[in-house]
């Protein structure tokens, strides 16, 4: 197998790089503000008002949740929900919207765990009932001592309606290392039934480059623990079969791109650096070689954020924001964020309190803007994930874990609707060419809201054919945003008479 010699040549510099600066285990989890009953109402880009309220809390440190297809009721719309506890290897169940008091599964019964983090439905759940953990196991130390000695590994066990029962370890990576750091992971099962999951760089400065071990890896495994055959690094002597990508710091999740349907990850950087990256079977991604972060003394990794043979992030944050979830969203609730990737924060640049959702926004040619949301909660929010009823549900990281739901205002809804109705009673534009097309998130008639209003635009354009033609053009293609406002997203699915009729509406409120 050929690599660049450049890689080669960075490794034996990092080599004799200082180690990383790791005080007291990260100064340890920083502990968020406490979280108030709610509701809260939020002010948000594209998609006017959001009501952010408590659907359960009472969990120690959860990680990741899972809806159980099949158990939707009326007084229960998302049915039931597993979600895993990190610190207690516990498996909590919610029905009927009640935390249940009693763990549907103990792991620490069952399997030598340290933390538990991630839980996934087997893409034939409802036929076997499998879930499958991603997990810290702890071993012997090889010295002797009473030291920390642990791996990533993968088990699964059945879903029998009350319990998860017949817990198996499924595969263990070979990641044994004594460092505590970047011990995270999420899995996730690709189309053709393989699960992916990510093993962390465990503060080793050679080991995420190198193929014979699985440190600083996603790994791709067949769902009862073997190699697929087709990995990259199958019959690559030296290499570990299991390997689906190298250079990986801390995987932190995975999520399905809804159009390309690429697979995306996320993973932290330490100051600096944490990125998503699209995922291509035998990519290299660079850690710790190319990175956009800097040690914890703030030194640099290296002179530059990219070598040759590695693959630049789609993303990235600088300072760090702690990333630690994502999704796509894909559902109706919110035309405005439609395609959106939602990102999930713990703390920004190191600063307690920080925690937030990020909103990052994409076109044909990659990122064009982010929002951040709920900083003034101060949570340290771990995970993200969309329901079944199109909203968005979030998992907050401390003691007093709390399930939080983020839905569309009502009163934005009732404002979206008088306009509605105020351009039926007046006539003054066809309702089915403007609310069908998304206009009216971003604009009202008569008052401006992200873009002008349309009052405005018909007072500033003339219904001469270049002005047409010109605001024609915006609508399918998108603005310049040329009177301050942020630019006009693009259309490209309507039509240009679609477009020219709404030109021709909006001018016309000139005359009127």
């Amino acid at each position: 197998m050929k690599r660049s010699s450049v890689i080669q040549q960075t490794i034996l510099l990092c080599s004799v790089l200082v180690p990383l600066v790791f005080p007291a285990m990260l100064q340890a989890q920083f502990a968020p503000p406490p979280i108030g009953s709610g509701p809260w109402n939020f002010d948000t880009f594209e998609q006017d008002n959001i009501r952010v309220s408590v659907v359960s809390r009472g969990m120690d440190t959860p990680y990741g949740m899972v809806f159980i297809p099949g158990t939707q009721t009326d007084i229960s719309p998302l049915g039931d929900i597993l979600i895993t506890e990190r610190t207690t290897g516990n498996v909590r169940l919610m029905r009927n919207g009640e935390l249940q008091t009693a763990p549907a599964a103990r792991f620490k019964d069952h399997l030598p765990l340290l933390q538990l983090f991630d839980i996934n439905l087997h893409p034939r759940f409802e036929e076997n009932g499998w879930l499958y953990f991603v997990w810290i196991k702890g071993g012997d130390n090889p010295d002797g001592s009473d030291g920390l000695w642990f791996t990533t590994a993968v088990a699964r066990g059945r879903w029998n309606g009350q319990q998860v029962v017949d817990i198996e370890e499924l595969f263990e990576a070979d990641a044994w290392a004594a460092h505590p750091g970047g011990a995270s992971s999420r899995g996730h099962f690709l189309p053709d039934g393989t699960f992916i999951f990510g093993v962390s760089h465990r503060i080793e400065r050679q080991a995420p480059q190198s193929l014979d071990t699985h440190i600083g890896k996603t790994l791709r495994i067949n769902d009862d623990g073997s190699a697929p055959a087709n990995n990259p690094f199958y019959a690559v002597e030296g290499a570990l079969p299991e390997i689906f990508t190298w250079g990986n710091r801390s995987v932190m999740d995975f999520a399905v791109h809804p159009e390309t349907g690429d697979i995306w990850e996320l993973e932290n950087g330490p100051q600096g650096g944490d990125e998503v990256n699209i995922l291509k079977p035998g990519a290299n991604y660079g850690w710790p070689l190319a990175t956009f972060g800097r040690d914890y003394d703030g030194t640099r990794f290296n002179d530059r954020p990219w070598i040759e043979d590695t693959d630049l992030p789609e993303v990235f944050w600088v300072p760090a924001i702690t990333v630690a979830g994502m999704t796509f969203y894909s559902g109706d609730k919110f035309p405005g964020w439609k395609n959106n990737l939602f990102v999930t924060s713990m703390m920004v640049g190191r600063i307690p309190g920080t925690g937030h959702l990020e909103r990052v926004v994409f076109n044909e040619n990659g990122e064009v803007r982010r929002e951040s949301m709920l900083e003034e909660l101060g949570q340290r929010i771990r995970y993200v994930v969309q329901g079944s009823d199109g909203l968005l549900y979030l998992l907050t990281d401390h003691k007093d874990g709390v399930l939080l739901k983020i839905e569309p205002d009502q009163t934005a809804q009732n404002d979206f609707q008088m306009q509605h109705e105020l351009m039926s009673q007046q006539g003054l534009l066809q309702p089915e060419l403007f609310t069908s097309s998304d206009c009216m998130i971003c604009h009202r008639i008569d008052e401006n809201l992200v873009g002008p209003s349309f009052q405005a635009i018909a007072e500033k354009y003339s219904t001469t054919e270049g002005n047409i033609s010109l605001l024609v053009g915006n609508i399918i293609n998108g603005g310049e945003g040329n009177w301050g406002e942020v630019p006009m997203t693009s259309h490209p699915d309507l039509t240009a008479e679609t477009a020219r009729q709404m030109v021709n509406q909006i001018l016309g409120l000139n005359a009127q």
